[in-house]
């Protein structure tokens, strides 16, 4: 019984070494030419004849995070976010001009607090100073 499956692992392995060794079935690769035919201004021309459907925030980090957490915080109040299965809720225009209209205010807010960290108070009076 040894003998019979040692002699079948042996011919199973002669006959499946022409795929390790690069041949069977397989086609070897054909190595493609992954140039573009097309130059670099017909490229940007297409990019900028087709609308972007992708919405980039920028400016400073934590400006940013203000406005993405009011914003979140407004969708949730106006109950737009959804856990688990069943289909999202959609929001109306109004819905969205508030929570837009949340994320300018934290940003005003921001702001306003980043402002008020860099002027120092004008009757701060140093006590170690009155000491010495």
């Amino acid at each position: 019984m040894q003998r019979s499956h040692l002699s079948g692992a042996a011919a199973v392995l002669a006959i499946t070494t022409s795929a390790w060794a690069g041949g069977g079935p397989y086609p070897a690769d054909k190595g493609y030419d992954r140039a573009s035919s097309r130059t670099q201004a017909e490229v940007i021309a297409e990019l900028q004849a087709e609308p972007i459907d992708t919405f980039v925030m920028s400016g400073e980090p934590r400006m940013l995070r203000a406005r993405i957490h009011a914003e979140a915080v407004q969708a949730g109040r106006l109950g737009l976010l959804s856990f688990g299965e069943g289909d999202p809720p959609v929001a109306t225009a109004a819905q969205e001009e508030r929570i837009a209209a949340a994320g300018e205010q934290a940003v005003g807010q921001a702001r306003l607090a980043e402002q008020a960290a860099l002027v120092p108070p004008a009757d701060v009076v140093d006590p170690w100073s009155e000491i010495r």
